[in-house]
């Protein structure tokens, strides 16, 4: 049930978030009321052209954002309280038109639904119960992607659709299934999943669904099987395939098969029938964060033998011992024949069906290990506490000891497979899922190879396969940005504010982390490109994803929308080695 304390409570949240990331965006400039180190707590004004003023108390923290103390928001000196106010408070500032702007007040109700639910979830469990929790389990109570302002928009979804399929509300689905024409398929399936062998992945009634294909005499040589999430299903395929499931080009089976819960990403699924199955991963048409959560098919069909040759060449590099590759098993692609032949119509229309299955990580996990999504960490409770501290008080190690565990196992393995084998992927927080062995990062699992895989132009990893080449200074931000500002930023802030563990420190760890693996790799240092990607030297580039949807608005488009560069950034990893001695 809703209180007005925690209405109250969620939206400060948000205008406190709104103003640390469009702060580092330079959306937004707000002043210090006061001369002082700005990385202690102060009193800061943000006085807009609507003639709105806002004051707040904050720190800077080394990326330049602003760590706002919510409860402490004033909007012209009386209490803030809607964070839809404040978006129309800024207006002028994001530039949004009245058009797009009513779209984003959409987006950003429908974000703060579920942000109440995971206020009141929270306070279900002790931090000492979370760090106790399965990795699965943990992402229920995360509050979402930390630079997105509005990071659970779900547009499209109602509010039953929320109830029923947020990843919060860890409600059990079963998955409606299709038979397929071959014909309207691009497919890559593992070898090891021929046959009856990848419908066992999630069905064990599998001699009842045999006699649904007879009953509709359906030869399987002749189809593709494919799940289909409920709401999905309901929604878009059975109007828009609707032809073909009248002309025996796709036929409805029902819902069949084990139980799934959603991970925090929406549309990968956990098999809780069967923990050591496959993953599955599912289009929801929904616009969430950044994109319509559709499935592209551009790489389906590579992804097993591009997954097996990721881990083959993990396996054959020491410097990768700790990386293990979460394999895509198989994946269909389903297209439409009308929407296929429009060449520049929007992508939803393209990614309304298919299915993915990835290895999971309980199937890889040793006793007493868990897998972590990166993500995680970052996580606060409600009375201030960290999980990041948690972790490292239970492992027993000090904070330095422990950062030096990640740094080691997570960081420096991503590092070394772009500048040695030039091999990128997108390291955010969901990306990047840390091995924990008594609470302790010991490894690291990798997985989304759908586009999120990229090679430096002058890559020989891979090779044969159709990938993205891009120069080595643009593949260096999914690890710059993808994981330092995205993941690390906000773990260096939560271990400042929370365990008093200062900034510096933390990027004077991670900086020595850095030196000892070049001083081991002199050739790289001394190659004529190594500047490109060198994550000790002076400046970085700020890339913005917020300010693109003030840009761009909610239209649909022909690709995914790309973010844009803001001022430059003083790296804090250099800046971090020149002041604190380890």
């Amino acid at each position: 049930m809703m209180s007005v304390t925690d209405w109250k409570k969620i939206n400060l949240q948000m205008i406190a978030k709104s103003l640390q990331e469009l702060t580092y965006e330079q959306v937004l400039s707000p002043v210090a009321a006061e001369v002082r180190d700005e990385s202690s707590v102060g009193r800061y004004q943000l006085k807009l052209a609507s003639g709105i003023t806002y004051s707040f108390h904050a720190w800077r923290g080394v990326w330049t954002d602003l760590k706002v103390q919510a409860a402490s928001i004033r909007r012209n000196g009386e209490e803030a309280e809607s964070a839809g106010q404040f978006f129309i408070d800024i207006q002028k500032e994001t530039g949004m038109d009245d058009i797009i702007l009513g779209n984003f007040l959409e987006e950003m109700h429908n974000t703060l639904y579920a942000d109440l639910h995971i206020l009141q979830r929270n306070r279900s469990f002790s931090l000492e119960q979370i760090t106790e929790m399965s990795g699965e389990a943990v992402q229920t109570v995360l509050k979402g992607h930390p630079k997105i302002l509005l990071n659970k928009g779900r547009i499209g979804w109602s509010a039953d659709d929320q109830d029923q399929f947020g990843p919060e509300f860890q409600k059990p689905i079963q998955f409606a299934w299709l038979a397929v024409d071959k014909s309207l398929c691009l497919a890559g399936i593992d070898k090891s999943l021929e046959g009856d062998a990848l419908l066992n992945e999630c069905i064990q009634e599998l001699n009842a669904f045999k006699v649904e294909l007879a009953k509709k005499s359906l030869q399987e040589k002749d189809f593709y099987f494919v799940p289909v999430h409920p709401w999905q299903w309901e929604r878009y395929i059975k109007i828009q395939f609707a032809e073909y499931l009248h002309a025996g080009k796709a036929y409805y089976l029902g819902t069949w098969g084990d139980k799934y819960i959603p991970q925090i990403s929406l549309r990968t699924f956990s098999n809780i029938s069967r923990p050591e199955k496959l993953d599955v991963k599912l289009p929801i048409t929904i616009l969430n964060t950044s994109a319509i959560r559709g499935i592209p098919g551009k790489y389906m069909k590579q992804g097993p033998a591009l997954s097996h040759a990721l881990s083959e060449l993990c396996r054959c590099d020491n410097q990768l011992s700790s990386v293990t590759v979460l394999e895509e098993k198989a994946g269909i692609s389903v297209s439409h024949p009308l929407y296929k032949q429009v060449g520049q119509a929007p992508y939803r229309y393209n990614e309304f069906l298919g299915v993915l299955w990835r290895q999971s990580s309980s199937s890889h996990l040793k006793d007493g290990e868990k897998a972590l999504i990166a993500g995680s960490l970052f996580h606060v409770d409600e009375s201030g506490r960290s999980l990041i501290g948690a972790y490292i008080q239970n492992s027993g190690l000090s904070i330095c000891e422990w950062l030096k565990a990640y740094f080691k196992s997570v960081f420096i393995p991503l590092y070394h497979l772009q500048v040695q084998h030039g091999v990128g992927l997108v390291a955010h927080g969901q990306n990047v899922v840390v091995r924990m062995k008594n609470h302790t990062p010991v490894g690291l699992f990798l997985k989304d190879f759908q586009g999120d895989l990229r090679l430096s132009q002058d890559s020989e990893a891979l090779s044969g396969f159709d990938l993205t080449r891009l120069p080595k200074h643009y593949l260096i931000h999914d690890l710059l940005t993808g994981h330092l500002v995205t993941v690390l930023r906000f773990i260096s802030e939560t271990l400042q504010e929370c365990d008093k563990y200062h900034e510096d420190k933390f990027y004077a760890v991670l900086g020595q982390c850095l030196q000892d693996y070049l001083q081991k790799n002199p050739t790289l240092v001394s190659s004529k490109d190594f500047k490109s990607v060198d994550l000790l030297q002076e400046k970085f580039h700020r890339v913005l994803v917020n300010k693109v949807r003030f840009k761009i608005g909610y239209a649909d488009s022909a690709e995914r929308p790309l973010p844009i560069l803001g001022d430059d950034l003083v790296n804090p990893i250099a800046q971090a080695l020149k002041k604190v001695s380890l």
